[in-house]
């Protein structure tokens, strides 16, 4: 890539994440000296966080499938939700020629007792 291909607005930019390019000598230097190759601990430690990352990976994975189950449970809960609402607003689309509806008390407590319970427990388990 060059110079012309990158974006005016980037090319004035005063950001430059903080390092300085350096040759070996000057990186001894600065390093006081401490260039020496990582210890074996230093190793081993980067491999247990690489371990630990892996590990955290299949676990995302394992989480898609979790999310899979939870969206089918999801799914199912909404059809139950489904089938104690519509049927009311279905019967109330009847006849759209009458303007009352005549529900006696008794029965409409009943029946609305009925479908609070299965909502809920559609809802609530």
């Amino acid at each position: 890539m060059t110079n012309h291909d990158i974006p005016e607005e980037y090319l004035g930019d005063d950001f430059d994440f903080g390092f300085t390019t350096v040759d070996a000598d000057e990186l001894g230097n600065l390093m006081g000296g401490d260039t020496d190759a990582p210890t074996s601990d230093e190793i081993q430690a980067i491999k247990d966080k690489l371990d630990l990352v892996l590990e955290m990976n299949s676990t995302c994975e394992g989480t898609t499938a979790v999310k899979e189950q939870y969206d089918e449970l999801v799914a199912v809960k909404m059809e139950e939700v489904e089938r104690v609402v519509l049927p009311l607003l279905i019967n109330l689309k009847k006849n759209k020629t009458k303007d009352y509806l005549y529900w006696p008390g008794s029965q409409r407590v009943t029946q609305c007792d009925l479908q609070i319970e299965k909502l809920l427990r559609a809802t609530r388990g």
